[in-house]
């Protein structure tokens, strides 16, 4: 019977169906409970602790401790979705700040405007270190870029 639960699940054509399906199937207090999870395996995988995971999430040490124990396995479904969500994320930024940049990057309108600096090789190993440290403050935004905590704030 569970292998037919996840037969079910897998054969959902997109995200619209998906939508529907979880919303017939579960309550809006039971999705959440699950992508509350879900937000704390991805806080825990940064690196943050119990209490900063409170600070931002609300959530008690006992939840924590059970995704974290989770994620301590081999087979943690968690770090699966951990590692898309994050890259998706990232990929949701990226296009926000294009969209509020207009279609070049900041990168790519100083390298436009300064070509003849970019010509000389330590100028252009300072703007990849630079893309480089764009790229880790990127990862950190996606991390903390969790509608529900961002709600959970604005109740505060």
């Amino acid at each position: 019977m569970i292998g037919e639960f996840y037969d079910t699940i897998d054969s959902l054509k997109d995200r619209g169906e998906i939508r529907l399906f979880f919303k017939d199937l579960l309550t809006a207090d039971e999705i959440a409970t699950f992508m509350r999870r879900i937000e704390i395996a991805v806080l825990l995988n940064a690196g943050y602790n119990y209490r900063q995971i409170y600070d931002i999430l609300g959530v008690g040490s006992d939840k924590i401790s059970r995704v974290h124990k989770c994620l301590q396995q081999d087979d943690s479904g968690y770090k699966i979705i951990v590692k898309r969500l994050i890259e998706n994320r990232k990929k949701r930024l990226k296009k926000i700040k294009k969209e509020n940049k207009g279609s070049l990057s900041q990168f790519e309108n100083i390298k436009k405007k300064y070509t003849s600096y970019f010509l000389l090789p330590n100028l252009l190993d300072v703007a990849i270190e630079k893309l480089e440290e764009d790229e880790k403050l990127l990862e950190k935004e996606a991390i903390l870029f969790t509608p529900s905590a961002t709600f959970e704030r604005k109740k505060k």
